[in-house]
């Protein structure tokens, strides 16, 4: 309001100051202030609208009938003429707010005012001629320069910013404009003086010219739009998403229409793959508003929705419905079309707000903004496809997760920025599940393709925003974590994701039963790329498989297992186990009362062809990663028990014990692999041991528990190996049929040192006693510690004490050797290795 008392201040100013009002009229007629009042309302109606780029720049032919006033009007009654006329156009036919309604008539009542004051500072008052022409060029010039600077001035006030440049070019056009269509008011005029009887001429003249601008514009408008659909229709065509396609189809909208501002809003698209609105305003503002979020429906866009009809908004329209949607979104003008794909309406396309407030959209922009959307229809559909199949190439199909593919990129950017310092860290998880390949196997794929996305749902509820998690392939998941600098932050995350499988699953009824192997790698700690990150994070996992399950953060110490020379040894081991390379040997176990040998433990070597005999350290957890534990289990049964039949063939009663992995305990066809073997050789179970880390049975698994029943009600005796590092409790030793413990080497190596280790085993072999539990101490390896669990009332002993580890053919001769050294003594009693009696025996 500032700026509009300022203006009506000038206004009288230049009206009291100065002799505006007080020129005379010099032509031939003498216009009344109704008729200028009709000559500038037409004036202000009939205008030039050119199109410069972006910008619409308005030309008025006000300045005609203020040239012809100045020659043949009274200064009062021109001035009325302008502010009558002028306001009767912003209020009824442009339909400005108030405001500006205020402000554009104070502004030509000003520019008028001033235009008079020029007039009559400039014109002699003696002759029309020449010196009267500069009097209206200045007049004119002088009135159009400071409309443009009031207008500017104006727009500052509103941005609180002044741009001189934009001010210095306002001036300058505007100066040109009026004087170029003051010279048509000062041909008009001067024609008129001299002959009144021109002035149909002049009337019919300009009437010509401006149709004939008219439609010059109307064809230039029309190609120039053509040139813009086609620069569409390319641009469109070489975007390969649907976010990118619609950014283009908005900019372009926008540009065709000369809009302020052009949205996109879904109804029913295809796919989560585009957003729910997303506007594009005159400032290159993009506003999105995600698939989430919840988007209010407007009745005008459900009718455009319904109907399948586009709709024109006009800035004057007397519908209810269309104006609420004008207000309710703070817009002049607008036009909605629907978006079609595949025949369905798959969202509704809006332009909003015509440049310049001269010509507002018609129904050949509603046909152009039509063929836009038909144009985006198909460039969307396109963008959708390769959306798509870009999703699909980046996801997994049946669990929805992250494929190889993405996660390898994500990872790339996650050490990128561990290297960079963006970020402190990042641990890589790899999961396998234990017991899939039963449920395979079992229940059908059909079956396991639903426990996979069910333990891809578990995972991701345990991860949530944390981590990524994706599927790599069958049954292998992968998490990755980052920003992550200690393990234990890992490790905890890794930990949820296996408690997340402890209960069991049900699948159409049937309840499965699976558990995670999670190998953890850390970079930069562990490795610093991306392929060594996945592959060390591989390596902890099936070091994880082969301790039965849960979690495993890499080390060195598995450096080996990771070594690429043992790819080779993959394929050996496997040909070796088909071809009976895996051989038996034994290590005696004797009665620690009498010295008598009862039983021999087997154990795994592997006759290799080039290096020679390996022992199981070598090949053991290669067989465990690679899926082998299975057959080289058996193997070793059969060879095991082959010997035993053929020692039973000479006469020697000897059991035989055979190291069991956890992994076995929990295969539904080991008791059969088993009850096989022995009917196989002919063996009796009785000599047949099972040998099973403390480890193993204290996981408890209703599998396991049932199998060690299973083989007990068989015959076969149950031994717990490296009793006393686990977690072993009596109620454990009570319920399951436990024939025999081994005391662990930790406790035999520090009997005869430490007091308070004797006291352990003192312990531990009363309680075995008084369960009918045998004791076998393992690691004897000298005479003090031979007597003193002798003393104790451990029942058996094994060590290189009493006889090295030897091929299971070797042993009859052992025996017997053994034997006769033992006869001799008359005493019992160890004996040195290899049936070598102790000096002191000897001499004797």
């Amino acid at each position: 309001m500032g700026l509009v008392a300022s203006l009506i201040g000038i206004t009288v100013l230049m009206l009291t100051r100065t002799d505006a009002l007080h020129t005379t009229v010099t032509g031939p007629v003498h216009l009344p202030w109704w008729t200028m009042v009709v000559m500038f309302a037409a004036a202000e109606t009939v205008v030039l609208h050119l199109q410069i780029q972006r910008e619409a720049q308005t030309v008025s032919l006000s300045e005609i009938p203020l040239v012809i006033g100045l020659f043949m009007s009274a200064p009062s009654d021109l001035l009325i003429g302008r502010v009558v006329g002028s306001f009767l156009v912003f209020t009824l036919q442009r339909r400005q707010a108030a405001i500006k309604v205020a402000f554009n008539t104070a502004l030509v009542a000003a520019s008028g005012s001033l235009a008079l004051a020029v007039w009559s500072l400039t014109w002699s008052r003696i002759d029309a001629g020449p010196s009267a022409w500069a009097g209206v060029f200045a007049a004119v010039i002088a009135a159009g320069t400071f409309d443009a600077i009031a207008t500017t001035m104006a727009i500052a006030c509103y941005e609180s910013t002044v741009k001189l440049h934009l001010l210095l070019r306002e001036i300058a056009a505007s100066g040109v404009l009026a004087a170029a269509v003051g010279t048509i008011g000062l041909v008009a005029a001067t024609a008129i003086t001299y002959d009144v009887r021109a002035a149909f001429l002049v009337e019919a003249t300009g009437a010509l010219l401006l149709l004939s601008y008219r439609a010059y514009a109307s064809l230039r408008e029309r190609h120039e739009s053509l040139e813009q659909l086609y620069h569409f229709s390319e641009v469109v065509s070489g975007a390969h998403d649907v976010d990118t396609v619609l950014r283009s189809v908005l900019e372009q909208a926008r540009q065709l229409l000369r809009a302020d501002r052009a949205e996109f809003l879904a109804h029913e698209f295809p796919s989560s793959l585009a957003p729910q609105r997303m506007t594009l305003l005159s400032d290159g503002v993009q506003r999105v508003a995600g698939p989430n979020e919840l988007m209010s429906t407007d009745p005008v866009v459900e009718q455009v929705r319904a109907e399948r009809h586009s709709m024109l908004l006009a800035r004057h329209t007397k519908d209810p419905a269309q104006r609420a949607y004008l207000d309710a979104h703070g817009l002049r003008e607008a036009i909605l079309v629907p978006l079609h794909m595949d025949g369905a309406i798959v969202g509704t396309l809006a332009v909003a707000n015509r440049l310049g407030e001269v010509r507002g959209y018609d129904a050949g922009d509603v046909r152009l903004l039509e063929t836009v959307a038909n144009h985006a229809g198909v460039a969307l559909k396109s963008g959708s496809l390769i959306a798509r199949l870009s999703y699909e190439a980046h996801h997994d199909t049946l669990t929805g997760l992250p494929n190889r593919h993405l996660l390898q990129q994500e990872l790339d950017i996650a050490i990128a920025a561990v290297r960079t310092g963006a970020s402190t860290g990042c641990a890589v998880m790899i999961s396998d599940l234990n017991g899939f390949k039963e449920v395979n196997d079992t229940l059908g794929h059909q079956h396991g393709d639903e426990l996979l996305r069910t333990v891809a749902r578990c995972f991701v509820t345990v991860a949530g925003s944390r981590a990524l998690v994706a599927r790599l392939g069958g049954d292998e998941f992968a998490i990755l974590l980052t920003g992550v600098t200690d393990a234990r932050s890992a490790g905890e995350l890794a930990r949820e994701l296996v408690e997340s499988l402890a209960d069991p699953v049900r699948i159409d009824g049937v309840s499965v039963e699976v558990s995670a192997s999670i190998g953890v790698a850390m970079a930069p700690v562990h490795a610093e790329d991306a392929s060594g990150l996945l592959k060390r994070a591989d390596v902890a996992m099936y070091a994880a498989k082969a301790n039965g399950g849960g979690v495993r953060l890499y080390d060195e110490g598995l450096q080996e297992a990771a070594n690429p020379s043992r790819l080779t040894l993959v394929s050996d081991l496997r040909a070796a186990i088909k071809d009976g390379g895996i051989e038996a040997w034994v290590q005696p176990k004797a009665s620690l009362v009498d010295g008598s040998v009862h039983g021999v433990e087997a154990l795994a070597r592997w006759r290799h062809p080039v290096d020679g005999v390996r022992g199981p350290a070598d090949f053991l957890p290669v067989a465990e990663a690679n899926g082998m534990i299975g057959a080289l289990t058996e193997a070793m049964l059969n060879a095991a028990l082959s010997a035993c039949a053929s020692w039973q063939a000479l006469g020697i009663d000897a059991g035989v014990a055979v190291n069991v992995s956890p992994r076995s305990l929990k295969d539904p066809s080991f008791l059969q692999t088993v009850a096989t073997a022995l009917t196989r050789h002919g063996t009796d179970p009785h000599l047949l041991t099972i040998e099973i880390t403390e480890t193993s049975l204290m996981a408890d698994s209703p599998q396991a528990v049932d199998l060690l029943l299973r083989l007990s009600a068989l015959g076969v005796r149950l031994s717990i190996d490296d009793f006393g590092t686990g977690y072993s409790s009596l109620a454990y030793l009570r319920r399951l049929p436990v024939d025999e413990v081994k005391l662990d080497r930790e406790f035999t190596s520090r009997i005869v040192a430490e007091p308070r280790v004797m006291m352990i085993v003192r312990s531990i072999a009363d309680l075995a006693r008084n369960m009918g539990i045998s004791i076998v101490a393992e690691g004897v390896e000298d005479e003090a510690t031979w007597n003193a669990l002798a003393e104790l009332g451990a029942g058996a002993a094994q060590g290189y004490h009493l006889g090295r580890p030897m091929p299971a053919a070797d042993f009859p001769a052992w025996l017997e050797r053994y034997n006769i050294n033992l006869a001799v003594r008359g005493v019992p009693g160890p004996l040195l290795p290899r049936g070598r009696r102790r000096r002191s025996d000897a001499a004797a």
